[in-house]
């Protein structure tokens, strides 16, 4: 429990480093921001990883970092032309 805690909590602390929004302008917009998508995205690549390999301290750290960064960039991945 612990783990997925951490993972929400480096993937929410690189957000606000990097200076994303705290919460998103308008309250129907897809924009990212520090409270949504960006935990929720670690939390589910933790548990993926837990799954896929093992718990542990490295693989939380990850999951945040990579929760991070897709939701960082997800308008640019996903975002209309």
């Amino acid at each position: 429990m612990l783990l997925y805690i951490l993972s929400a909590i480096v993937s929410m602390g690189l957000a606000f480093l990097f200076k994303m929004p705290l919460k998103p302008r308008d309250k129907f917009s897809f924009e990212s921001s520090v409270i949504f998508p960006t935990p929720i995205l670690a939390l589910g690549f933790y548990a993926i990883f837990k799954h896929l390999f093992y718990p542990g301290l490295f693989f939380s750290v990850l999951a945040g970092i990579l929760g991070f960064l897709l939701s960082k960039y997800s308008d640019k991945l996903f975002g209309e032309s």
